[in-house]
């Protein structure tokens, strides 16, 4: 009974007594200074003296206010509370263990760091924003920004400079957050010095527009330069001089290219001027488009109406074929009118005189299985003068957007050549004048309208006028043009006019996930095309169909609403334009022309769906129509070029297309890894059918025929990058396969033709070694053409291969090494090309600025000949270029 009576006790005590050894302990109260004020921030910490201590910590909020809990723990009679800042003096109080308030008062004290090395991830992301810190991809022998941008995954520049992230080209490029450049990036990417760049921004489906932030989100990323100072004055300089062997020439190359970027304004202008092949002249090429672009809106481009024969681009460096003689002075500046208002104007002149020299090889395929070979051998000189300004005021904030641009340009190109053809048995002269002048004014306008609305207004107008000639002795198709008989010369003079104007309303708002858009619209353009092919053959009859003298006009109305459904999990859209088309083309001397009169609709999808944090998938649909232009409708001859002569006289072209295409995105920025894949298919009808008759002398006669026919295309594009960070390494490869299949006359017979081709690219670059760096690039490409009815062609393989190594033996002094190799075999002999370059670069031992001293020794073997070989659907041509000799620049660089 009394053992019963005590188990009862000890019980009764145990269970007593268990919230007390589970309570937990409650600590609240106020952290101040010695003035009485609250502090904000301060790390407190409780600990208990049990083992395993129980511990706790807490920040101190903006009133200086805290609550801190231990978790329940075996019974302690005391714990420990500490209170530490960053200039403060640590303070620590032993309290009782229960649930007490605590007055904490902190002495003003410096703190002393203990110095440490921070290596900060090469990639970050805070929400739509990827942050490339540049120093992690940079090196020795790295000097401008473009140099960088080529080793960060994701990100790829192609040979014309234009950069694009997971496979879409950029929207814009920023510098600090403003657009000095609009689509003419090139000039900063290839002149900014990288050391003055702390990193590169990729901003995701970025609206440059601050009053549709929000609202619409564009699929394509922009990027941003983000200098190390707010205040920058940098740029380069750099002056050359060298020789040429066989034969001896003089060489020079000189860019002077200051810049400034400050709050309130940027600038950058540049002078270059060059003979050792640098085709400066690519950075003058628009690589995005306007922020607000028109429906369906026409080009102020210069029209090719007429041109001489020339080679072509090969896919080889230009500092390798190219040439030339070249002086570009640019203008940029972005000033800051008013807290809200910008003024920004661009401005470039540029001379170009260039060389071509070489021959070709081209082979027409006819289903007949003949096969009709035409050789030529070319010496073009070409001339180009441009002078292009665009003056633009924006006014861009969150209530408000005002863009107004006008752009001029004006260009006086021309072009002259020999040629002779088959191995000399005919010498022919060509020479042709291709000016051009167009003024274009560009206005955007938003404003929001009410709780979630905006209104846009779009304006676009310009005028282009195009006066061109064409002279060739002596004088080409003589069957077509004098009754076969051989005569002197021909001159086609040709002149294109046209006026456009482009108009628009929109209004979009958005309600919980649904967004709505709608905007109705006008265009009107009016074209006028004057030409006359004189020869100097005797006439024996009136030829009406050598001059044309056709009226164009073309108006558009529309109405294009749009849905779309936004979620946390991705995305879809839905717009359905519907235009109403009127198409009138009069050539009253030939008594031809026609009206089309059409309303078409042309819906389009768009899905995307996020697949967890790193992964998401994309897919579209649409339908589309397209008309043809002025360039392809002429009732009388027009003699494009030398062997081209050409008359389109049957029904105004129309495509209608269907368009599918989905793809699957993958990036991981923290472990700099990305992949995307995208396959695309497209389906076209179009109601001409081109017909061209190939004579033995390899002239082409091209003429339009009434028949629908169809094309059927894939594609696909595939690429992954991975960066290495401990190794300072960036691996890229990327594969694009495209097919393609349509019909085609040729020597008045009905054929089908295909295309394929494959091309593989693989990149490495790796910084991983204090004494150098190695950068390796590798193209594979495979092209089939067929002929049904033809035999069938082997397939042409083209490889080329480019490595670089740089080596930093002691000190300031680097030695490079770079080597090409491009092979092609296939329908043509085998080809087979090695180039290889070195240098030497000292940096002198200045303070605050670079300065290098360098000798640059290019094409060192002296190739002077590169192959190259084209296949279309029924021809294959292969080229073979004059490149530069061996050349010995040297040159001092300065970063300023």
């Amino acid at each position: 009974m009394q053992i019963r009576a005590i188990l009862i006790l000890v019980v009764g005590w145990q269970i007593g007594s268990a919230p007390q050894l589970l309570a937990q302990t409650i600590l609240t109260g106020t952290v101040r200074n010695a003035a009485g004020q609250p502090l904000e921030g301060i790390l407190l910490e409780a600990e208990t003296k049990t083992q395993p201590p129980a511990t706790a910590f807490v920040v101190s909020a903006a009133d200086g206010r805290f609550q801190l809990t231990l978790a329940a723990t075996p019974a302690s009679d005391s714990l420990l509370l500490s209170a530490r800042a960053m200039g403060y003096a640590a303070q620590l109080q032993r309290l009782a263990n229960r649930s007490q308030a605590v007055a904490l008062t902190l002495r003003e004290e410096a703190t002393k760091l203990k110095e440490v090395v921070v290596q900060g991830e090469p990639i970050t992301r805070q929400g739509d924003t990827l942050s490339y810190a540049v120093a992690a991809f940079s090196n020795k022998q790295d000097r401008v920004i473009s140099d960088v941008l080529k080793k960060m995954p994701g990100i790829a520049v192609a040979g014309d400079g234009q950069i694009s992230y997971e496979g879409r080209p950029i929207s814009s490029f920023n510098i600090n957050g403003q657009n000095l450049l609009e689509g003419r990036y090139t000039m900063a990417s290839d002149n900014l010095p990288a050391d003055a760049v702390q990193s590169v921004q990729v901003l995701e489906r970025h609206q440059p527009i601050k009053a549709l932030d929000g609202r619409i989100r564009p699929e394509a990323a922009a990027l941003n330069i983000t200098l190390k100072k707010k205040i920058t004055a940098t740029g380069q300089a750099r002056l050359g001089a060298g020789a040429a062997a066989r034969p001896l020439t003089g060489l020079w190359n000189a860019n002077a290219s200051p810049m400034l970027f400050t709050k309130k304004q940027q600038l950058l202008d540049t002078y270059q001027t060059n003979n050792t092949g640098q085709d400066v002249a690519a950075e003058l090429n628009p690589l995005t488009v306007a922020e607000l672009p028109q429906q369906g809106e026409s080009s102020a481009q210069k029209p090719d109406l007429t041109r001489i024969l020339n080679l072509g681009r090969p896919p080889v460096a230009s500092s390798r074929y190219l040439f030339n003689r070249v002086h570009l002075l640019s203008a940029n500046h972005l000033v800051t009118l008013s807290k809200d208002n910008q003024l920004r104007v661009n401005a470039s002149y540029r001379h170009d005189a260039q060389r071509q020299l070489g021959r070709s090889r081209t082979e027409y395929y006819l289903p007949d299985n003949r096969t009709v070979r035409l050789t030529e051998t070319k010496d073009n000189r070409l001339y180009f003068d441009a002078l292009q300004a665009d003056l633009a005021f924006i006014k861009n904030v969150k209530d408000y957007y005002l863009k107004n641009t006008l752009s001029l340009d004006r260009r006086w190109d021309s072009q002259r050549g020999l040629l002779d053809l088959n191995e000399g048995q005919r010498r022919i002269a060509q020479a042709a004048r291709n000016p051009f002048g167009a003024v274009t004014n560009r206005l955007g306008l938003v404003r929001p309208w009410g709780a979630g609305r905006t209104v846009q207004v779009s304006s676009l107008l310009f005028y282009t006028d195009s006066p061109q000639e064409l002279t060739v002795r002596p004088g080409p198709f003589a069957g077509a043009l004098a009754d076969g008989a051989a005569y002197a010369e021909a001159r086609q003079q040709a002149r294109l006019s046209s006026f456009f104007t482009s108009n628009s309303l929109g209004l979009n708002g958005s309600r919980s996930h649904w967004g709505y858009a709608g905007t109705v619209g006008f265009s009107q353009e009016i074209q006028h095309l004057r030409s006359t092919l004189v020869t100097s053959a005797p006439p024996t009859a009136a030829r009406p169909d050598l001059r044309n003298n056709l009226r164009w006009a073309r108006g558009r109305a529309y109405a294009q609403p749009e849905i779309s459904y936004k979620s946390e999990g991705g995305s879809a859209s839905l717009e359905v334009p519907v235009s109403y088309h009127d198409f009138r083309a009069t050539d009253r001397p030939l008594a031809a022309g026609q009206r089309l009169r059409v309303v078409v609709a042309e819906p389009r999808l768009r899905l995307r769906r996020d697949l967890g944090a790193l992964w998401y998938a994309a897919a579209g649909a649409g339908l589309s129509n397209d008309f043809g232009d002025v360039n392809q409708l002429n009732y009388g001859l027009l003699l494009r070029d030398y062997r081209t002569l050409h008359r389109n006289d049957a029904l105004l072209p129309r495509q209608r297309g269907q368009r599918y295409n989905a793809g699957l995105y993958f990036k991981n920025p923290l472990n700099a890894l990305f992949f995307n894949a995208s396959y695309s298919f497209n389906n076209t009808l179009t109601n001409r059918l081109y017909s061209s008759e190939i004579d033995a002398s390899g002239a082409v006669t091209a003429v339009a025929l009434d028949q629908n026919a169809r094309r059927l295309s894939h594609s696909v594009l595939s690429s992954v990058s991975k960066f290495v960070s401990p190794w300072k390494t960036n691996l890229s490869l990327q594969l694009v396969g495209f097919t393609s299949r349509q019909p085609q006359v040729l020597n008045e017979q009905l054929t089908q033709t295909q295309s394929r081709s494959l091309t593989g690219a693989f990149k490495a670059s790796v910084s991983a070694f204090d004494w150098g760096s190695l950068e390796y690039n590798a193209t594979l490409t495979g092209l089939r053409s067929r002929v049904a009815g033809a035999t069938d062609q082997p397939l042409a393989l083209l490889q080329d291969h480019h490595v670089s190594l740089s080596v930093f033996p002691v000190g300031r002094h680097q030695v490079s090494l770079a080597a090409d190799y491009y092979a092609s075999r296939g329908p043509a002999a085998p080809v087979q090309a090695v180039f290889a370059d070195v240098s030497y670069r000292y940096v002198l031992p200045t303070a605050g600025r670079k300065v290098d001293l360098e000798v640059r020794w290019s094409n060192i073997f002296d190739t002077r000949q590169y192959q190259y070989g084209y296949v279309s659907q029924f021809l294959l041509t292969q080229s073979t270029y004059e490149l530069r000799p061996a050349q010995v620049l040297a040159s001092v660089r300065l970063s300023l």
